[in-house]
């Protein structure tokens, strides 16, 4: 029972550093990517489905402008928005649906990711890795009312020193899992808005929903 108290008290102890620190460290990311211009990197996306216990896995690349301008671009799929506009194309069924960006479509918009959800969201450092001789930190984010949109919860893997987001982890409300990993990455490139639009391909079957 005594070791049971003083294990309780080292925790209590504990836990406002930890949320001192999962602070601290977000305002870092923050400071690091409000400073950023462009950002490109390499990405693997892993997708596991709870319901059928199918898992099936991505490599592209993305591009990141002011925040609110990405493009993910894979072999089977594109992501493109300007911040206003949104087009998703998909090449097996030769098909891209144009939409505007909503607020309440629960899409993951870098800047909300960076900004917002950790304003509406409580974040907790459920843990410290090592890679490469580097600390990680991992960090949860539950939200603090109702959940609207598509994200349950998300997870994000903070590397110490440059504050770079190195892995992502988003649960939906179906309990079903995408990871993305994050590599390469590169904050010096010169990136053109014209990235941030689709270009018409030939054939192709577009779906307007705006």
């Amino acid at each position: 029972m005594k070791r049971f108290f003083s294990l309780l008290f080292l925790f209590l102890m504990v836990m406002p550093l930890l949320s001192q620190d999962v602070e601290d460290i977000i305002d870092e990311v923050q400071d690091t990517y409000e400073d950023m211009d462009n950002f490109t990197a390499t990405f693997k996306r892993v997708e596991s489905f709870r319901l059928t216990g199918t898992v099936s896995e991505t490599v592209g690349k993305v591009w990141v402008k002011d925040g609110t301008k990405y493009r993910f671009e894979s072999e089977e799929q594109q992501i493109v928005t300007d911040g206003k506009t949104v087009w998703t194309y998909n090449a097996i069924n030769k098909q891209v649906i144009v939409d505007r960006v909503r607020k309440e479509s629960g899409a993951l918009l870098p800047r909300d990711m960076l900004f917002k959800y950790p304003k509406e969201y409580y974040s907790t450092l459920i843990r410290t890795e090592k890679n490469n001789g580097k600390e990680i930190y991992v960090i949860k984010l539950t939200p603090k009312g109702k959940v609207t949109g598509v994200v349950k919860s998300m997870k994000i893997w903070v590397e110490d020193g440059s504050w770079f987001i190195t892995k992502i982890e988003i649960t939906d409300l179906n309990n079903n899992t995408t990871l993305f990993e994050i590599s390469d990455i590169d904050v010096k490139a010169k990136l053109k808005d014209s990235l941030f639009t689709f270009k018409d391909i030939p054939g192709v079957r577009v779906i307007d929903m705006r």
